[in-house]
């Protein structure tokens, strides 16, 4: 039971704090300090990595990853907007790109580095 209990409490933490730097850059006007996900190693009960970056001008962006799905969003957070403070920039699943043994990478690349190392690739 404690299990399910630390559960819900770390999911509620999580949306407490990014509604709070919501509400603080829509009451404010101001940026908040970057949020992270409380729990084991940054990540909540549910999986979930929230985080936040600097934008151009008083813009900020909220990242929220959710390592079970593998997928994750972006959304843009601006107090100034007129039309609304949150919208979401990108959303996407990693799971397939995470098969790819490399994808627009510089030299060298991967089955140089293999043959260097003479690891068979698999």
């Amino acid at each position: 039971m404690v299990g399910a209990r630390w559960s819900v409490s770390a999911r509620n933490a999580v949306f407490g704090v990014l509604a709070g730097v919501a509400l603080s850059w829509v009451a404010f006007g101001r940026t908040a300090p970057a949020a992270r996900a409380q729990g084991p190693n940054g990540v909540d009960a549910s999986g979930t990595v929230a985080f936040t970056s600097g934008g151009n001008g008083s813009a900020q962006f909220l990242y929220l990853i959710d390592t079970k799905t593998q997928a994750f969003a972006i959304y843009r957070v601006d107090p100034q907007n007129p039309k609304g403070a949150v919208k979401l920039e990108a959303a996407r699943q990693y799971r397939w790109d995470l098969k790819l043994a490399e994808y627009n990478n510089q030299p060298p690349d991967v089955a140089s580095i293999e043959s260097m190392i003479g690891s068979p690739r698999k």
